[in-house]
């Protein structure tokens, strides 16, 4: 029977297969007649090296236990660096259905031998086992191993060079270089040695040096303990693109694949040009699979490329249940990822369609739909509930204008709550569509698009039925190791928003947001973790009808009667609504994503008129900083610290830094950290001076009886 992998030994450790297996006969795993299983194997004396590392290349193996590994080193695997992970694995029982590996005294006795040549194989050439416990429990028939190591020390890198390069231009020996990763006084470690070797190959192919090869030697002084590493280039003549050749693509056209891989002949050679090209080609959508490879021509500097593509099925369909808590707009809807937080949350089905060669050429047809159960609160909350839906159309035309371009459509009816608060019911229905494409291998993305958005409610009050028609552009560069979780990197993106006179609209107004992260590694897998945020808002003109409120308006509203107390209060809100603009097109601060101190959009000046709030300002700015220490593999954890305002003058009010401090939990997922966060926001960190706010009490809730604060659950990070 083959070793299970790490990740089968852990999905098996699920408590959900407890369930599956209760009416079954037969889920317990027993120990063949006249056999022994191997409850346990531990290795001692692995002071510098991880002895996990180790075991994943050994033939005999323990029965997998649950548990819990602290640290946030990956499962090894047979000889994948690091070998010197930290981790301190806590094994805790064995589930009954799981394995038993079966004792092989063969296999173990040629295991002896794998210990000591993984070590040598790390540089630890004295390296031997020096003692064997084997303690059998014939009643149970199950045998615990122990082996006891003596590492010694390990031969150390007195030299290491890259030969052939030195007629090659300064930057690209310099990469050469920088590819070795055996380094002076670094111990010797064979798998570092290849992947060195590796690496100089990519360096003289991305420069254009196809035919390039590369050797190495190592030369080892075991009484000394030295080594000295050789690693000999040969890169042979600069090469060039040739052809582009499609296969696979069946009834789908070729020309707009080999449009999209953008590669010209007679261009320098490089391997970056081969994952753009295949990038780009994902990109056209109807793709199950590609590759992108390159293949030499017989004694030439040419090298033809090769795009094979495994078409997918064209139409997909599926249904599901859900729950979505804190948002509802994202980029794919609107396009324009306003990174907003809700305080509402809902229980939905789902229903989505999608054709990947709609009526040809590539294009991308999605529709999808969600009729929904919406509570107007942050989840938990079931008090105001009322149903809505939201259907999603989009439209992806590749080759738009050029090869690379897609011109994006997109329209989405929203009926439901209005989620920023007003506690009205409205429809939202926006349409836009508009070219973007990708620049720089996928990190810089341009797009712009033009946009309606029609807004009417189920109710005569409030807010009258608005129409805005705007530009919205958008630039980003990400530069991020892993969007989901990362670890390095950095992360730019710009917004502009604005009317044009000859477009139908309510208001005339310009919106520029700009966002900027940065992320540093630390020791122990730690993340420093950073982000600055700024937004202005000008709102040039509006043509919002209204009358002016009766002079009573100026007096307190509750001496005066029902019917001139809501006249005054639909006044205000009109007035608010003119002067700062469309409720969904507001800078707004707040919430998961914003200072998670505030709820959703309480962050600065917001208003409470008719039980109804109005939040949002001219000028936004926030800051944040956040640690986030890995405490397994799956599990972390983040401390943090968020500042900033939203203000209706039309200046940054640095002196307004409402700040919250707070702590919160991670869980990795495939489509990102499930993440909960708990803030609090000091009384006497939330203004320098005078408070200007137009409402000081609005904005937290008790946090568990210590202060003001929110808690906040959500899937990604904050940013």
């Amino acid at each position: 029977m083959p070793r299970p992998t790490p990740r089968s030994r852990q999905l098996l450790s699920l408590p959900w297969l407890a369930l599956a297996c209760l009416p079954a006969v037969g889920c317990a795993s027993a120990i063949p007649a006249g056999s022994y299983g191997v409850s346990a194997l531990e290795v001692e004396g692995t002071e510098k090296l991880d002895d996990e590392a180790l075991k994943a290349c050994l033939a005999t193996y323990p029965r997998e236990r649950f548990g819990i590994t602290f640290g946030s080193a990956p499962d090894p695997q047979c000889g994948v660096p690091p070998f010197d992970a930290s981790r301190a694995p806590v094994e805790l029982w064995a589930w009954p259905w799981t394995e038993w590996p079966i004792w092989n005294e063969t296999a173990f006795e040629r295991d002896i031998e794998r210990v000591e040549r993984w070590y040598a194989a790390r540089g630890y050439y004295s390296a031997r086992v020096v003692g064997i416990g084997i303690d059998r429990d014939a009643e149970d028939r199950e045998v615990e191993i122990t082996l006891r190591v003596d590492e010694g020390e390990p031969v150390v890198i007195m030299r290491s060079q890259v030969l052939g390069i030195d007629h090659l231009d300064g930057a690209v020996k310099e990469a050469a270089e920088a590819a070795v990763e055996l380094r002076e006084g670094d111990a010797f470690d064979e798998a570092l040695y290849d992947r060195s070797k590796r690496g100089v190959l990519e360096v003289l192919q991305e420069a254009s040096y196809a035919r390039a090869t590369v050797s190495g030697r190592v030369t080892v002084d075991p009484e000394r303990k030295l080594a000295r590493v050789e690693i000999t280039a040969v890169p042979g003549p600069a090469c060039v693109f040739g052809d582009v050749i499609v296969q696979g693509n069946g009834r789908l056209p070729a020309e707009p694949i080999r449009a999209a891989a953008d590669i010209e002949r007679g261009v320098p050679f490089s391997l970056s040009g081969l994952r753009d090209a295949r990038r780009a080609v994902s990109g056209l959508g109807p793709f199950a699979s590609v590759r992108v490879e390159h293949h030499l021509r017989p004694d030439t500097p040419v090298a033809d490329v090769l795009v094979r593509v495994l078409p997918a099925r064209r139409l997909r369909f599926g249904v599901g249940v859900g729950i979505e808590s804190g948002g509802i707009y994202s980029q794919e809807e609107t396009g324009e990822g306003t990174g907003d937080s809700f305080a509402q949350w809902d229980v939905h089905l789902l229903g989505k369609v999608e054709h990947k060669n709609f009526l040809g050429g590539m294009r991308r047809l999605r529709i999808e739909d969600r009729p929904r159960l919406i509570f107007d609160d942050p989840f938990p909350s079931t008090a105001r509930g009322a149903f809505g839906n939201r259907l999603t159309i989009e439209l992806r035309q590749p080759a738009f204008l050029e090869p690379r371009t897609t011109l994006v459509g997109r329209a989405r009816w929203d009926r439901g709550p209005d989620p920023y608060g007003s506690r009205f019911l409205r429809h939202d229905v926006v349409a836009g569509a508009g070219p973007e494409r990708f620049f720089l291998g996928g990190k810089l993305l341009l797009a712009s698009s033009i946009n309606l958005d029609v807004f009417f409610p189920d109710e005569n009050r409030p807010y009258p039925p608005t129409e805005v028609a705007y530009l919205y552009h958008r630039a980003r560069v990400d530069l991020r190791d892993d969007p989901r979780n990362t670890t390095r990197g950095s992360y730019f993106a710009l917004g502009v928003q604005h009317t044009a006179k000859v477009l139908p609209t309510d208001w005339e107004y310009l919106r520029l947001t700009g966002d900027a992260r940065g992320y540093v590694p630390l020791p122990m897998g730690m993340v420093l973790a950073g982000r600055v945020r700024l937004g202005l808002m000008e709102v040039l003109s509006e043509s919002i009808s209204r009358t002016d409120p009766p002079e009573e308006c100026a007096f307190d509203l509750d001496t005066l009667d029902a019917a001139t107390r809501a006249t005054c209060e639909e006044s205000a809100f009109l007035e608010n609504l003119a002067a700062y603009g469309p409720l969904r097109h507001r800078l707004r601060g707040g919430g998961h994503n914003s200072v998670r101190g505030y709820e959703p959009n309480r962050l600065g000046d917001v208003e409470i008129i008719d039980g109804r709030l109005l939040s949002g300002g001219l000028r936004q700015w926030e800051a944040s900083a956040e640690l986030r220490v890995p405490i397994t593999l799956s599990f972390g954890a983040a401390f943090f610290v968020d500042t900033g305002d939203v203000a209706r003058e039309r200046r940054y009010r640095l002196d307004h830094p409402q700040t919250s401090v707070g702590i919160g939990l991670r869980y990795r997922t495939i489509i990102g950290p499930l993440r909960f966060d708990a803030a609090l926001a000091p009384s006497g960190l939330q203004t320098l001076g005078t408070d200007e706010r137009t409402d000081r009490t609005i904005g937290t809730s008790r946090l568990f009886g210590i202060g003001d604060g929110s808690l906040h659950l959500t899937i990604g990070e904050a940013f």
